[in-house]
C-alpha cells in the first residue's frame, strides 16, 4: 500500500491518497489514490486513479472525501471499478460513467480447456488436470474447424519480445493520437511496470511489440502469460489504423503459445474486432 499510494513520482500531498482524521486522532474514512498526470486536448492534467474508498461503521469524513472530488476541487479522477456504493456517489457530484471502458472483452481458443479451467476456480479437483488433457484433441479439432481468417490475416506482421526499456521508448509514440491520454514519462511508466511485474499471481509478466513486414513497430500489448490457462491482458497499444492487425497478431501469438483464453479490458478502438 505503502509503494502504491505514495511512492509514484509524480506524487504530491495535493494529488495522493485523502483520510479523514477525527479530533481524537482516529482515522474513520480513506479514500487511496496514485496521481497520474494525463495530455488533455494538449494540456497537461493532474489527474488521480481512484482506488479503495473505506469508512468505518460510523462513516465519518465520508461525505467530506467524496466531495472533494467534485470538478471544481479536482482536474481529473477516474477509476475502472467501482462498488455500487461508490459508484452512487461518484455519480451524485456529477461523475460520468464510460459504457465501453466498463466492459471485458474474452477471446476463446481452446473451448473446452477454457470452461475447465472456469469450473476449477470455483471447485478445483484431482480429475480436473485429466479433463483438460483429455479436451486439448478436441479442442485442436475445433481450432481446425473454425478457420479464424482474421487470426490468418495477421501472418505478415511479426510478434517479437520486447523489453521493458523498449516499451517506456515506444509506448507513449503509439497512444500519441489520442486526444485524451496519459503523459507516460519514462520515470512514472516505468514504475509503473516496474509494479505491475511484481504480480506473478496471473502469470509471468509479458510484452510483446508487433511489426510489420519492414521491420516497423506498429504495436505492442502487454499481459501475464499463463500457458494451458487464462491470459490477462494489461493493455493492447497500436498506431491509428493497425488496430485490426495488432488485435489479429496478438490472438494468433496468445493461441500459438498454448492459452486457452484472453481476457482484457475494452477499448473503444478494438471493440470492432
Amino acid at each position: 500500500m505503502h509503494a502504491l499510494t505514495l511512492g509514484s513520482p509524480c506524487y504530491s500531498a495535493a494529488a495522493g491518497t485523502k483520510i479523514y482524521e477525527q479530533q481524537d486522532g482516529r482515522i474513520s474514512s480513506a479514500l487511496l489514490s496514485v496521481p497520474m498526470r494525463f495530455v488533455a486536448c494538449g494540456n497537461v492534467v493532474p489527474g488521480r486513479l481512484l482506488g479503495v474508498f473505506m469508512t468505518n461503521k460510523e462513516a465519518a469524513g465520508a461525505a467530506q472525501l467524496n466531495l472533494g472530488l467534485r470538478p471544481k476541487h479536482a482536474d481529473f479522477s477516474f477509476c475502472d471499478s467501482a462498488s455500487p456504493t461508490s459508484a452512487k456517489s461518484l455519480l451524485a457530484i456529477g461523475g460520468k460513467t464510460i459504457p465501453i471502458l466498463n466492459l471485458e472483452w474474452v477471446r476463446t481458443f481452446r473451448p473446452l480447456g477454457a470452461l475447465i479451467g472456469r469450473l476449477s476456480l470455483r471447485s478445483p479437483r484431482r480429475s480436473d488436470l485429466v479433463l483438460a488433457t483429455l479436451a486439448r484433441p478436441i479442442d485442436a479439432l475445433l481450432s481446425r474447424l473454425r478457420g479464424d481468417e482474421d487470426i490468418v490475416g495477421a501472418a505478415d506482421l511479426k510478434v517479437l519480445e520486447m523489453s521493458v526499456p523498449d516499451f517506456l521508448a515506444h509506448a507513449p509514440r503509439l497512444i500519441a493520437h489520442h486526444a485524451v491520454r496519459p503523459l507516460w514519462s519514462e520515470d512514472e511508466l516505468g514504475w509503473l511496470v516496474g509494479l505491475a511485474a511484481q504480480n506473478t499471481k496471473l502469470g509471468a509478466f509479458t510484452i510483446r511489440a508487433i511489426a510489420d513486414p519492414s521491420g516497423a513497430i506498429i504495436g505492442c500489448f502487454v499481459y501475464y502469460a499463463a500457458p494451458g490457462r487464462t491470459v490477462h491482458v494489461l493493455n493492447v497499444l497500436s498506431l491509428p489504423g493497425q488496430e485490426a492487425g495488432v488485435r489479429a497478431a496478438m490472438f494468433r501469438h496468445l493461441e500459438s503459445t498454448g492459452h486457452v483464453e484472453a481476457r482484457g479490458r475494452a477499448q473503444p478502438a478494438l471493440m470492432a474486432g
